[in-house]
């Protein structure tokens, strides 16, 4: 019988794009435009900018370029800017099936390469979606204990293999050399640092290096670029009791979860495309925030007191009210919920003013966040993301909503014109609406695009509003 990682490589390197059924390809056009809106959002941000004038002044060969200015650099560096602004606004898609952003190390990363090598539209979907696979595969069959979880977890560490497999796609490796790209990825990956993002209270306010996904996925395009040139590493990553779940610091490692069904269930369709500029964990509070604003003319003045009731990892960690900056924010339910109240919804995106305006801080500190039993035991047992909210006002009347599954998963999907309406609010202000209007049309028909270098119709001297200032 092959070990996990022989048939993972057999399946990302005999994968064909005539293998991909009707419903995943819209659904990877649709992931595609979304992560490549959230790149160039990303650019707004001043980390990102820090990070393109970084990776600019380094320069080096025009291999790939910077999505929100056109400036082309050496692909793994591209790679490295690109994934780090997918997730910088946290406007970046989530599987519902894994811990995992699975767009921010696979299509940012897709992209350079598929520039550098002239690839086809229909390579750099193909590649996309058995990367999609293969990662969160990866990442269910990783996944620890409750009790180690809360100790110790990570997204880039397992990311690393998204980056890898969408580069082994694209330069079409057989088994030996995919499974050759896997173990150097594996030896390359970032530690698994979540529980010192900033999230805890105690350490806030949030790292700037946030989840790490350029680090992973510059790690990733490394590999299977040195696996091209025969750079030889171990080729049984995932195998045996010292495999990459215990160097990822899992307690528990269940080989079927990588394997089953590969052939037969595509897990690229349990992606959930964000309707918030938050992290996901946050949704289902903001939903039913945003239904009781809907239902109810309520008077912001005679609010008293908003009460959330959630699962734990919400409860214990989301509760600042004062966020120090757009990053801390995105994991500030008060702030959150007062920008839904106020009709400043982040499903606009996030903005600096709103960090001291009086009105955010006066309603955020009549927050609070409670522990519920009955949705901790919802979110463990079945991943549910339950919330409850109750807006009290002066004189006495309350208005509750509760939701269990957030908006943007596939239970609850997002139009096509509310994709495209997110896409135009991230990139215009950048880019301008003319090429904003030009990458959605280049998306919409990409399995019939010769070189996907032409997919993004930015240069140096037409780079939109933002162009090379970021």
């Amino acid at each position: 019988m092959n070990s996990p990682t022989q048939a993972l490589s057999e399946y990302i390197a005999e994968a064909t794009f005539e293998d991909i059924p009707s419903n995943v390809l819209k659904d990877a056009k649709e992931l595609i435009l979304d992560s490549v809106g959230c790149t160039i959002g990303g650019a707004a941000l001043q980390p990102g900018k820090m990070v393109i004038e970084f990776f600019t002044e380094v320069g080096g060969s025009p291999e790939a370029s910077i999505l929100a200015t056109g400036r082309k650099l050496p692909c793994i560096h591209t790679a490295y800017v690109n994934s780090y602004l997918a997730n910088l606004l946290d406007f970046d898609d989530t599987s519902t099936v894994a811990i995992a952003h699975p767009g921010a190390t696979t299509i940012p990363t897709g992209l350079a390469l598929a520039e550098k090598i002239g690839a086809s539209g229909k390579d750099f979907i193909s590649a996309v979606v058995i990367a999609y696979e293969a990662s969160v595969r990866i990442a269910q069959s990783i996944v620890s204990s409750p009790e180690r979880h809360a100790r110790v977890w990570g997204l880039s560490t397992h990311q690393i293999f998204g980056a890898a497999v969408v580069s082994s796609k694209l330069l079409k490796f057989d088994t030996e050399q995919t499974a050759n790209t896997l173990g150097l990825a594996g030896v390359s990956a970032p530690v698994p640092n979540c529980r010192k993002l900033g999230v805890e209270l105690e350490d806030r306010p949030i790292s700037w290096a946030k989840n790490n996904f350029g680090w992973a996925s510059m790690g990733g395009i490394l590999s299977a670029l040195l696996t091209e040139r025969g750079f030889s590493g171990n080729k049984h990553i995932f195998d045996g009791e010292t495999g990459f779940w215990l160097m990822a610091s899992s307690d528990q490692f269940d080989a079927d979860k990588m394997t089953l069904n590969l052939d037969t269930e595509y897990l690229i369709t349990n992606t959930s495309l964000k309707p918030y500029a938050s992290c996901r964990f946050t949704h289902t509070t903001l939903d039913a925030t945003a239904e009781i604003m809907a239902k109810h003319p309520i008077n912001v003045d005679r609010i008293s007191s908003v009460k959330v009731r959630t699962f734990n990892e919400l409860a214990s960690n989301f509760g600042v009210a004062a966020p120090a900056s757009i990053l801390d924010a995105q994991f500030s339910l008060p702030h959150l919920i007062a920008l839904e109240v106020l009709g400043r919804s982040s499903s606009k995106g996030l903005s600096e003013d709103n960090l001291t305006d009086s009105k955010v801080l006066s309603l955020a500190e009549k927050v609070s966040i409670e522990l519920s039993p009955e949705a901790e035991a919802k979110f463990r047992e079945n991943k549910l993301l339950s919330s409850s909210v109750s807006i009290e006002l002066t004189d006495g009347s309350v208005y509750s909503e509760a939701v269990d599954t957030p908006k943007g998963d596939p239970e609850r999907r997002l139009t096509k014109e509310e994709i495209r309406d997110k896409f135009t609010y991230l990139t215009a202000p950048t880019i301008g609406t003319s090429v904003s209007e030009a990458i959605m049309g280049n998306i919409e028909e990409l399995e019939n695009v010769e070189d996907v270098s032409s997919l993004i119709p930015i240069n140096q001297k037409a780079g939109g509003k933002g162009g090379n200032d970021l």
